[in-house]
Order: C-alpha cells, then structure tokens, then sequence
C-alpha cells in the first residue's frame, strides 16, 4: 500500500471512528453532558406541561441512551404533592410558587397565561376583572347581564392548587371558598370539552393550549380581559394581566441527573419546542 492510500484510509477511519462516539444532534442544538448508564428521573405535575417536557426528555434521552425519564400529567397539585412525598424528582408547576412553597428551589422554563373560554356561538367576547370576579363568586349568573343571551352562566373550574385557579386567585384576591357552584375540571382539554358541550358554559385554561385547538377547529372563543386580547403574542409583549411563569421545582437546590436536566430544559435551544406548544420564552 502507498503512503498515499494509507493516509486516506487513516483519515476514512478517523471519519468512522468520530461519528460512533459523537452521535449527531438537532440543528443548532446544544447537547448535554453524559451522565451516567442506567439513570432514572421521575417527573410529574402540570397537564399544560407535560407536551413540552415529554418532548424535552424524549431528545435529552437521545444524547444519554442510559437514562430513562417517565413525565407524568396529574396537575400542579399533584405533582408538588409528588415532590413533597419523594414519588417524583422534579414537579412541574403552571404558576409561581406561592408563600408557604418557598422552602422548594423554582426554575422557570417558559410564560403562558389563563384565558376565560367560552362556546364559539357566546356573543360575549370580554370580561374585565370586576366582570370577572362577579361571575366567578356568582353576583353575575346570567350572560345577560354581560351582553348575551338570557341564559345561566355554567362554571367550570380548576382545583384549589391548581395552575389555572392559583393564577386567578392571586390575580383578582380570591379565595376557594368564595367560588360559585362549578364543576371540577383537571385539565384545558377538559375545558374545551365543557364549553364545547354547553353553549352557556365558561371555564379556564391554557392560552397556549387553547389557541392551538382553536387553529384546529375546536368551537370555542377566547375572550378578552381588561382590553386585551388573550393570546400568546399579548403574553409576550406583558400586556396580559393573566400570565404566569411555567416552572420546573426540586426539593433541594438540584445536583446530579436533577441538574444536568433542568440546566438543559432552561437552554435556548429548545425555544423550537417551547413555541410548538404554545409557551413564550421566558425572560427575567
């Protein structure tokens, strides 16, 4: 064999030896550090979350095929009620933390705001926070009374420590107890489902969530709150009073497989994701 040749097949061989121990990554994206083989993470908590974080653990899984990660729904509540017992490592909250939660370690990821939801054929399309905080304590029972038809207004609500219900409550200085019957819902895709279902029905949810089944034909309507719309793109320009952080929260400031996750969950990469799902980049 030439010198000339055996350069070439060492420089071939370099090529193949490179690719096996740096696999490729997406576009433009960082990769993680590799932990350790056969590392195990338990995540639990918000509906609106878990999309989002089902996705990110899918690719930070690609660049560690030792570690395996379960993301499980169940709502805020749940999942910080996870957290406290040791059931899970990391909770996902949709909300700030509140004051008695200040001994947990709070990371947001993203920004997403709570949108009042109503069936598609409401001639509604606005509430202020005086409306609002009327119709939720039930003074205002009748969608007459703000501009629709002679009809009850039918509630359907998140649970006290929920995303949805927290943000509301900080937001207009409400207690649980104080609500109007409603019914109990879990999830945005339970909202849409109620006012889908019930032309007099109002509920919350995910302005993220709600736009995209909008987009896909879902016959509900967003209404507006104290002027503005409630959008995404309202959210991001901070002129939407109903926003609030999406976080990810440890018991113990993280370390570890804790850690190397949350540090790659904050990563401007993954802003593709972020936007797929209908959150806003979070900015300090």
């Amino acid at each position: 064999m030439t010198p000339r040749c055996f350069q070439r097949l060492s420089i071939a061989a370099l090529v193949v030896l490179t690719l096996a121990f740096f696999p490729c990554s997406h576009a433009g994206e960082s990769t993680p550090n590799q932990v350790a083989p056969s590392a195990k993470l338990r995540i639990s908590g918000s509906a609106s979350l878990l999309p989002l974080l089902t996705e990110i653990a899918r690719r930070f899984e690609e660049f560690n095929p030792g570690v395996k990660i379960d993301v499980r729904g169940g709502g805020t509540a749940a999942g910080l009620a996870d957290l406290r017992s040791g059931a899970s490592d990391i909770g996902m909250m949709a909300r700030s933390l509140s004051d008695t939660e200040k001994d947990l370690f709070a990371f947001p990821i993203a920004r997403d705001g709570i949108a009042v939801v109503v069936n598609a054929k409401n001639r509604v399309t606005a509430l202020s926070n005086k409306t609002l905080t009327d119709v939720l304590t039930g003074k205002i029972d009748n969608w007459k009374s703000l501009g629709g038809l002679d009809a009850p207004v039918v509630l359907a609500l998140g649970p006290e420590g929920g995303g949805s219900w927290e943000t509301l409550a900080q937001h207009l200085k409400l207690r649980y107890t104080q609500v109007a019957p409603h019914q109990l819902i879990t999830t945005t895709e339970d909202a849409i489902a109620f006012v889908s279902q019930k032309p007099n029905g109002l509920a919350t949810g995910s302005i993220g969530v709600l736009e995209r089944k909008a987009r896909e034909g879902a016959p509900i309507k967003l209404l507006d709150y104290d002027g503005f719309p409630a959008a995404s793109r309202t959210v991001e320009n901070h002129l939407y009073a109903l926003a609030r952080p999406v976080v990810l929260v440890t018991r113990r400031a993280p370390e570890g497989l804790n850690k190397q996750f949350i540090d790659y969950a904050l990563s401007p990469a993954l802003i593709d994701l972020q936007l797929k799902y209908g959150f806003v980049p979070y900015k300090d």
